[in-house]
């Protein structure tokens, strides 16, 4: 008589989908998902530097290809490549119940500025302005090179930038440190 299988104890638990903007922000959040292993990410889609209409097309795409195969969508992109066009398809979107949407402004660069000093989050620069004040703490920073941002940043500084950028911060918060 063959013995009944009994369910497994770690059944797969739903996670979310991540949809991103580009190489830095994939590179980020690959980041976390070594630093904080018991993450919430299940799928990470790099628009590859595309624009936030981008990100939101892929995001439209995938919900409806998966829908409720993850726990919710994350999009995340920067206000420098959002237009007011856009705006319909984004509340859409945000209408919907599983989809959060975060904006870095300008640039992801202002939110990894704020793992090494405080920002000023009412005064906006553009990113060229970001760019080159976080090579103080990054040397030869390059959006697109994985390695510069596991070398610099860490537990401790993810900490400080989640206090010093909360709106940003919900992400390492939310989806790697809550569980």
């Amino acid at each position: 008589m063959a013995r009944k299988k009994s369910p497994s104890r770690t059944s797969k638990q739903k996670k979310y989908c991540f949809v991103v903007e580009g190489c830095t922000e994939e590179n980020y959040i690959n980041l976390l998902k070594r630093l904080y292993q018991n993450h919430k990410v299940g799928k990470l889609e790099n628009n590859k530097g595309g624009s936030a209409k981008a990100v939101l097309q892929k995001a439209e795409k995938l919900i409806s290809k998966y829908a409720n195969e993850y726990l919710g969508y994350v999009l995340w992109f920067d206000k420098d490549t959002y237009f007011p066009q856009d705006c319909n398809l984004k509340k859409s979107l945000e209408a919907e119940k599983n989809v959060e949407i975060y904006m870095s402004v300008p640039c992801i660069e202002h939110w990894l500025l704020a793992h090494f000093q405080q920002i000023n989050l009412l005064k906006e620069n553009n990113c060229k302005f970001y760019v080159n004040k976080l090579k103080n703490d990054i040397p030869n920073y390059d959006k697109n090179d994985c390695y510069l941002l596991n070398r610099y940043i860490h537990t401790e500084n993810i900490e400080k930038a989640i206090t010093r950028y909360p709106k940003i911060g919900e992400i390492p918060n939310k989806y790697f440190l809550n569980h």
